[in-house]
């Protein structure tokens, strides 16, 4: 299922947040988008909860199926760009916290939470809002980076699981958990032009030439409910961002230049921090010679001989005009 972006912006790019105007094309996207594709078959006809529905575009795909999305987010400026850009009738879009959804006990079905549980200070008050809202034998489906193979760094998340730690968690909550998981691979394909400038279903075999061990999942994406789960993901598979052999070298290039350029400035501060120094040495030694000039000068004026032979100066700058 394509997406359609609106051209008008307002949402910026904070690299976290997927808003298909900044991402379309990018694997972000890919990522992002093929979440909301995967679980269409869990909300048909039923009342769901979007938590943490960002830009609105998983949203609006789940409203396609679902009889009514409340899509939740804490951030204003997200909420009101998804009600211009991603609204329909079957949609509610409400500002609210993780940690206090502003829905009331056991009045949704399923509970779509993809990459949000890593953002809450406290995850676990986050399942509990989730199971409050969440009616008996609703479902909830968990996505959430994999701590293991995910890059370190990233400023926005707060935890990140491991597999053993997130089944523990979520154990505690429901009795039955379908275990998925998303993985991300470079792609290769053969084709004529339209298998690769067509946006939308792709018809095509696919060869796993590159096998990934359990460990190397990138995301966890765990199905969660207290009654035995009928509804199954099927297998899908999105070609996120295209790879370009010279751009990737170009933007090797740039980068090779930058780095060259910060070794000159490195070069450049390196020596002038040598030159400071030695100045600071050469200050330091005049100022001692300053002091030892001034206290011998101050020794001269303050000697008995200096006043005695003051008459005779006085007598001598007289001659001398």
């Amino acid at each position: 299922m394509a997406l359609k972006t609106n051209k008008k912006i307002l949402l910026t790019d904070d690299g976290e947040r997927m808003v298909p105007y900044h991402h379309k094309g990018k694997l972000m996207y890919a990522e992002h988008l093929t979440r909301y594709q995967a679980v269409l078959s869990f909300v048909s006809n039923k009342v769901v909860l979007d938590i943490a529905s960002g830009s609105g575009y998983g949203t609006k795909l789940l409203s396609s199926k679902a009889k009514k999305v409340y899509g939740v987010d804490v951030s204003s400026d997200a909420i009101t760009y998804a009600k211009k850009q991603y609204g329909a009738p079957n949609i509610s879009y409400l500002l609210g916290d993780g940690e206090a959804i502003p829905l009331a006990d056991n009045s949704v079905d399923v509970v779509i939470t993809f990459e949000t549980i890593e953002h809450i200070k406290d995850y676990k008050k986050f399942l509990d809002e989730v199971d409050r809202v969440l009616k008996d034998g609703g479902v909830a489906i968990v996505s959430t980076p994999n701590d293991l193979e995910f890059a370190e760094g990233n400023h926005f998340h707060l935890h990140e699981f491991k597999e053993d730690e997130l089944t523990t968690l979520l154990s505690k909550k429901y009795k039955h958990i379908d275990k998925y998981y998303q993985a991300t691979w470079k792609a290769v394909g053969i084709g004529k032009p339209n298998l690769f400038s067509d946006e939308g279903k792709l018809e095509a075999a696919i060869e796993n030439l590159s096998a990934i061990k359990p460990e190397k999942y990138l995301y966890f994406f765990f199905v969660c409910s207290n009654t035995k789960i009928k509804e199954i993901i099927e297998p899908k598979v999105a070609i996120g961002e295209h790879y370009s052999d010279r751009k990737l070298k170009e933007i090797s290039d740039e980068i090779m230049a930058g780095k060259l350029l910060a070794q000159d400035y490195e070069q450049k501060i390196s020596e002038l921090r040598s030159e400071k120094e030695d100045l600071a040495r050469t200050l330091d030694k005049t100022s001692k010679k300053l002091k030892q000039t001034t206290a011998e000068l101050e020794g001269v004026y303050a000697s008995s001989s200096w006043r005695l032979t003051q008459p005779l100066r006085k007598i001598k700058r007289g001659i001398a005009k």
